[in-house]
């Protein structure tokens, strides 16, 4: 689907659709206890129906609503070596492997689009050692399927820090359901450390007991069983990142169902804004960006990669030069996030370029507008869309049904708050 956005200006107020990370952890923590659970300010989209078809997998019932889902744990008999459909989706990937060795003795991962290239040797590195058979096929169209079977023991677990945090919460669903005690350290730099602690936090709300050593070394008691809990599920703020960095650059939208005392990493966009010159108002749970006089700067991304896109387009519009350090992460997304935020800009009129694992950005009074592919990569296709509202021209946007993967009702929301769209 190719979609074309128009030169204007969002304005109004927004709720913050539901944060997708939040949104994995509740329903896994739901599906592993033996209750109903209901999960309140729930967005579905693609990444979390296939959370949503991993659980059924293990046995759980899932039900969605128009802005809730239903779960309940352990509705029906689990499989040995059950298939799980993991989509596209590198969270469900890496939370769902040691709980299927836990629980099932293994199974069969289907992974699509680039899921399958995406690093998964931090687990088949521990695992494989004690005894897990651990299989990779490739397919010609991009897709795989990982076929892993055997048991997760219990035991003490080191993980190193400069890797996804998702490998550490996989391990910090499953070790709790062993018969006995582990401990798991995550040796320093850690990153993306707000959503390790996010993941205990909701562990935590599902009464099991984690006790914290040291920074970032945990003994997790085993036995252990999750407790039915119903939940709200905060607002997103990598989603509202996208309306705050519009706000920088001229619009006028104010964010509500933002949490100010949030875990998720990328709160840090207010700090980013901040250091670049905009001004940033809120107010128990709502934000509103002012446009400042944007100055270049060095902002570093290794906690927080996913709003990178939309601050690189902020600073193209910053007086000087600007960096954003700490990107290689964007290389392993579902397209390399780095190059295409480089070349998105680029092709707009822009002056980016890529320094290793760092995007350098020269700042430009105007962006011309023209034709981008979106990699089918939905923080693209968001990209691109704030982008035309700066641009002299339209921007074309290619394969923007990428979308769905996060936020299903994107362009719907961009036409309310004015933006137009043919």
């Amino acid at each position: 689907m190719q979609v074309t956005c128009y030169p204007g200006k969002l304005q109004g107020v927004m709720h913050a659709p539901a944060s997708k990370s939040e949104s994995h952890r509740r329903m896994i923590c739901a599906g592993l206890s033996h209750g109903e659970v209901t999960l309140k300010n729930f967005m579905n989209s693609e990444d979390t129906e296939a959370t949503a078809r991993c659980l059924r997998a293990l046995g759980a019932q899932v039900l969605h609503s128009e802005s809730e889902v239903n779960i309940q744990g352990f509705v029906h008999k689990r499989e040995l070596l059950p298939e799980f459909d993991c989509g596209e989706s590198g969270s469900t990937l890496r939370f769902f492997v040691p709980l299927a060795l836990t629980m099932c003795g293994g199974g069969r991962f289907s992974l699509h689009g680039r899921l399958g290239r995406r690093p998964m040797d931090v687990y088949r590195d521990l695992f494989v050692p004690s005894g897990v058979k651990w299989h990779m096929y490739e397919g010609t169209d991009g897709a795989a399927e990982l076929v892993v079977a055997g048991g997760l023991a219990s035991g003490d677990y080191v993980l190193p820090g400069d890797v996804s945090s998702q490998f550490v919460s996989g391990l910090l669903f499953a070790l709790p359901l062993l018969p006995s005690s582990s401990t798991l350290r995550v040796n320093p730099p850690v990153e993306s450390a707000g959503y390790i602690r996010m993941t205990i936090h909701a562990l935590k709300e599902s009464q099991i007991q984690i006790e914290e050593l040291a920074p970032f070394y945990w003994r997790i008691p085993g036995g252990q069983h999750y407790q039915a809990v119903h939940s709200f599920i905060e607002g997103d703020w990598s989603q509202a990142a996208v309306l705050l960095c519009a706000d920088a650059l001229g619009s006028d939208v104010t964010v509500r169902d933002l949490s100010m005392d949030s875990l998720q990493g990328d709160m840090a966009v207010l700090n980013c804004l901040k250091q670049l010159g905009a001004d940033i108002e809120t107010e128990h749970d709502t934000v509103r960006v002012k446009p400042g006089l944007l100055r270049g700067t060095e902002l570093d991304m290794h906690d927080y990669p996913d709003i990178a896109p939309m601050l690189a387009l902020v600073c193209q519009f910053a007086e000087g030069e600007s960096r954003l350090t700490g990107c290689g992460r964007l290389r392993l997304k579902e397209c390399d996030r780095l190059s295409g935020t480089v070349s998105i800009l680029n092709r707009l009129g822009g002056n980016a370029k890529e320094d290793g694992d760092a995007i350098v950005i020269q700042g430009v009074k105007s962006l011309q507008g023209g034709s981008v592919d979106s990699y089918h990569d939905h923080r693209m296709v968001m990209l691109a869309s704030i982008a035309a509202l700066v641009c002299q021209n339209p921007v074309e946007i290619s394969d923007a049904e990428a979308i769905d993967k996060s936020w299903p009702d994107y362009l719907e929301v961009f036409r309310r708050l004015g933006g137009r769209t043919a």
